[in-house]
């Protein structure tokens, strides 16, 4: 039991003293002679958290970006240059829409030529049918 307290003692102290020391590193300490000023910089450094970043865009532009590259991406007589391009930025967003969806795909690890060309008519066909690719009779 005895040993219990001391660890909760030992680390409340450790707790007060981290406080004091931060209010010191900002040059504070002035402030704490009341309780109304230990909350008000309470406040203050709670205030300054970081602000919460998605780690993934929003569906939507997802969806356009797919849209757009899919249709510059089955174009007709493109040089190789652009159609290299095309294909590199499609095959991306077609394997961000696929991560998405939760659907699983083998853009990244396959090497360019018709295995690839496979997984992404593939993906194409999977795409059309969670609704982000218009289907090919729709205008």
């Amino acid at each position: 039991m005895r040993g219990w307290l001391q660890v909760f003692g030992a680390v409340l102290l450790l707790h007060v003293l981290l406080r004091v020391g931060i209010a010191a590193l900002f040059d504070e300490l002035g402030d704490w002679r009341s309780w109304r000023a230990a909350a008000r910089v309470v406040r203050r450094l709670r205030r300054r958290r970081a602000e919460v970043v998605p780690l993934r865009r929003p569906i939507e532009d997802i969806g356009a970006d797919l849209r757009r590259l899919h249709a510059s991406f089955h174009r007709e007589g493109l040089r190789f240059a652009k159609y290299e391009g095309c294909r590199q930025a499609y095959d991306r967003v077609l394997g961000e829409a696929a991560d998405m969806v939760e659907l699983t795909h083998l853009l990244a690890v396959l090497p360019p030529g018709t295995e690839r060309d496979r997984e992404r008519e593939r993906l194409e066909m999977l795409l059309e049918d969670a609704g982000l690719l218009p289907h090919p009779w729709a205008a």
